[in-house]
């Protein structure tokens, strides 16, 4: 019996892996050295990739696919609100989760959300704040 064996896809935590487990870095100096920093925020624990975090217990790290699944029931799961992408992310924090860019990956699972589309309140906001004229004051571009 032979059993098949996957390989698995390299994905953001593959160099981190390989450099903690090996000491394998890439070949140019300045990525070699890009790597050994950012990999001092990183620790291996029963063959996982954990990021060391300060204030609270390390964040396991997961891939794009498991960040996607953990995005989708935080906002819209058995206990999910339909949150914003901010609290969607911080909630993936307390649940002990880490993965790069995960404001913007929240952001993105949320704008496909039809639900929060459709039922999300519009603010009719100005994009600035507005300016106050005072009358009487000459500008330069009204000729007197």
């Amino acid at each position: 019996m032979v059993a098949g064996v996957e390989a698995p896809e390299p994905c953001w935590m593959t160099p981190l892996l390989q450099y903690l487990k090996e000491g394998i870095g890439p070949e140019d100096k300045q990525e070699a050295r890009r790597l050994r920093i950012r990999a001092l925020k990183f620790e291996i624990i029963e063959g996982s990739l954990y990021r060391r975090s300060y204030l609270g217990p390390s964040l396991k790290c997961i891939d794009y696919g498991e960040a996607e699944y953990a995005i989708r029931e935080i906002h819209e799961g058995i206990c999910g609100m339909h949150m914003g992408a901010k609290m969607v992310a911080v909630r993936a924090m307390r649940a002990r989760y880490y993965w790069p860019a995960m404001f913007m990956s929240a952001l993105g699972e949320i704008r496909k959300c039809d639900s929060c589309q459709i039922y999300a309140p519009v603010t009719r906001n100005p994009k600035l704040d507005l300016q106050c004229v005072l009358p009487g004051h000459s500008r330069s571009w009204v000729s007197t």
